[in-house]
């Protein structure tokens, strides 16, 4: 049992935690950073967060806050495949393309607008004001 369960971790990922990156460390992004324990749990290890004015976000966590001008090397020297993105509407295409360019493949996307990504990016989106709404239906 233990080998199978051991080879079986290899298999889904969780011998060793994969590199996610966050980009947006605002009120949302800061509010996943904390969530450091949930993610480790899973085999996600957020390696570094990113945004514009990182000097402006409280860095009161283990995960370092990176100005954005970083995040392509960042991405390509720790082979990061994965990043959550928390950032406003106008920025978040522009974002998810510098993530692209850099070899991100999958995205979980917070931001409110649908992202236009090529064929071999896949982007999960969030929205909780959706969220809310499908769960007030079945309370009424």
């Amino acid at each position: 049992v233990a080998l199978l369960r051991g080879r079986l971790d290899d298999v889904l990922g969780h011998a060793s935690l994969q590199p996610v990156i966050l980009v947006g460390a605002g009120q949302l992004g800061s509010a996943l950073l904390r969530y450091e324990e949930g993610f480790a749990k899973e085999g996600f290890e957020i390696a570094a967060a990113f945004d514009a004015r990182p000097k402006t976000v409280a860095d009161d966590g283990p995960t370092p806050v990176f100005p954005l001008r970083r995040m392509g090397r960042f991405i390509a020297d720790h082979g990061v495949k994965m990043a959550i993105l928390c950032v406003p509407a106008a920025a978040a295409q522009e974002v998810c393309n510098k993530l692209i360019g850099a070899g991100v493949q999958a995205i979980l996307n917070f931001a409110p607008v649908v992202l236009h990504v090529p064929a071999n990016v896949m982007v999960n989106n969030v929205n909780l004001a959706i969220e809310l709404e499908n769960l007030s239906y079945f309370i009424q």
